[in-house]
């Protein structure tokens, strides 16, 4: 099963973890309106995280408001896009969740397909809301709104940043990288942290690498920092073919056929390899450091992407909206801002010894994980990225996103396979996805 690396699907906490932290909350929040009314989640059952992350979070609610009673709808999906198409699947049968979690990739879907109740309302006139959106980067509010409706606050998220095998730098000889760093010096940098030990023309150690399997760590960074991106900004429209896309597929390619770089591959294989020194960079958000640190891995650390015509802030996240099916919409509001409540959130970054894989929503407790202990040493990258940088919005996600993700990929696959060119591939892209991202 292919769990999306672009957001998590739900804050990182265990049961254990949750049930200590949130059962501080007191019971004396609990009142008339909310005593023995009952919520209906559904969420995305990739495995067996994805059911203690929302059991979770459903006891910690029902402990802060007593007398309520939160019911779980597993959905089964190989990506986020069946997920969503089984939600609607299982709604259809009869099936009623109040919420519903979603991923970035998700906000078109369920705003197009008229599923869920906007909390502009609710963002408006609840004097609590107001104090947590102080302590949000817009980006995140601005990430999950379609047509000036926001779907949900995220309560989790990841952005991508480069991640750099610190040992390997400094037997290179290099310095760490600096956020201001272009294109050509990332390059540069790249081609003196290649190595061919043995003589035999084919580097034993790639200076980057990215994901063959998914777009969010793969080549959407360089085409945002290209000025770019792979739709218009309705989300209606491919725009594969344009100049933009066209120069940052490019660069990448040429990596490749300077040996520089190999063909891209499984984020996992990426993972291993880097932790074996056989590739010095990557690109990716938090998540890295819940297979990093367990395994012992901690020669590692975190820059911006390269700056290109531009720089952009690529990021996504997670959250719960209100379904038009729900019975009880204000509780499921309750609900929603439960998961972005200081004590879940504060699960969100996690230990030392056991780090959470998203970045708080809330900007107060982010600041934390640079305190907390929490590598990589420059985790304060993380919200500076999407609190001080602009950002890249919309993602390109349309509500046909499972099976425009898979044309994107089948098609740069075949370029950096050496089996298309640039131009040939991006046309082709071009041509296959225009029916694929389409508002008709």
């Amino acid at each position: 099963m292919k769990r999306t690396m672009r957001s998590i699907a739900a804050v990182t906490i265990t049961a254990a973890l949750a049930a200590t932290a949130l059962s501080s909350c007191s019971s004396s929040t609990a009142n008339d309106s909310t005593a023995g009314k009952t919520l209906n989640v559904a969420y995305w059952d990739y495995g067996p995280g994805a059911e203690a992350n929302n059991k979770a979070l459903a006891s910690g609610f029902e402990k802060k408001y007593p007398g309520t009673t939160v019911t779980l709808t597993p959905v089964a999906g190989e990506n986020w896009g069946t997920y969503y198409a089984n939600v609607a699947t299982t709604m259809a049968a009869g099936k009623h969740p109040d919420l519903m979690l979603i991923s970035g990739e998700g906000a078109q879907f369920v705003t197009k397909n008229n599923l869920i109740v906007p909390i502009n309302d609710y963002l408006k006139n609840d004097p609590e809301a107001k104090a947590i959106q102080a302590d949000i980067a817009p980006g995140l509010i601005n990430g999950f709104t379609v047509d000036k409706k926001v779907v949900t606050l995220a309560n989790g998220w990841n952005d991508m940043v480069i991640y750099y095998n610190t040992d390997v730098f400094k037997e290179a000889g290099l310095p760490a990288p600096s956020a201001d760093w272009t294109w050509d010096e990332f390059e540069a940098t790249a081609a003196k942290l290649t190595k061919d030990t043995n003589g035999d023309g084919t580097p034993d150690r790639y200076g980057f690498t990215w994901a063959s399997n998914e777009i969010f760590p793969g080549i959407m960074p360089w085409v945002a920092n290209a000025g770019g991106n792979l739709t218009d900004k309705s989300v209606c429209k491919a725009t594969a073919d344009t100049p933009q896309v066209t120069k940052a597929v490019t660069f990448l390619e040429d990596m490749i056929q300077k040996k520089i770089a190999p063909a891209p591959m499984p984020m996992s294989d990426v993972f291993t390899r880097f932790q074996n020194g056989s590739i010095a960079m990557f690109g990716a958000g938090r998540w890295p450091i819940g297979t990093f640190l367990p395994a012992g891995f901690k020669s590692f650390d975190i820059q911006l992407y390269p700056k290109g015509d531009t720089y952009q802030t690529v990021f996504g996240g997670a959250g719960y909206p209100i379904l038009k099916s729900s019975k009880n919409p204000d509780l499921a509001w309750k609900f929603q801002k439960f998961t972005v409540s200081e004590d879940v959130q504060k699960q969100v970054v996690g230990t030392p010894d056991a780090p959470g894989d998203s970045i708080p929503s809330l900007r107060s407790v982010a600041a934390t994980m640079t305190t907390v202990g929490t590598l990589p040493k420059n985790s304060q990258l993380f919200y500076d990225s999407i609190d001080k940088h602009p950002q890249l919005v919309p993602y390109p996600a349309p509500a046909k996103y499972s099976e425009y993700e898979s044309t994107v990929l089948r098609y740069t696959q075949l370029i950096f396979g050496g089996e298309d060119s640039v131009k040939d591939g991006l046309a082709a892209m071009q041509k296959a996805l225009e029916p694929i991202v389409s508002c008709n």
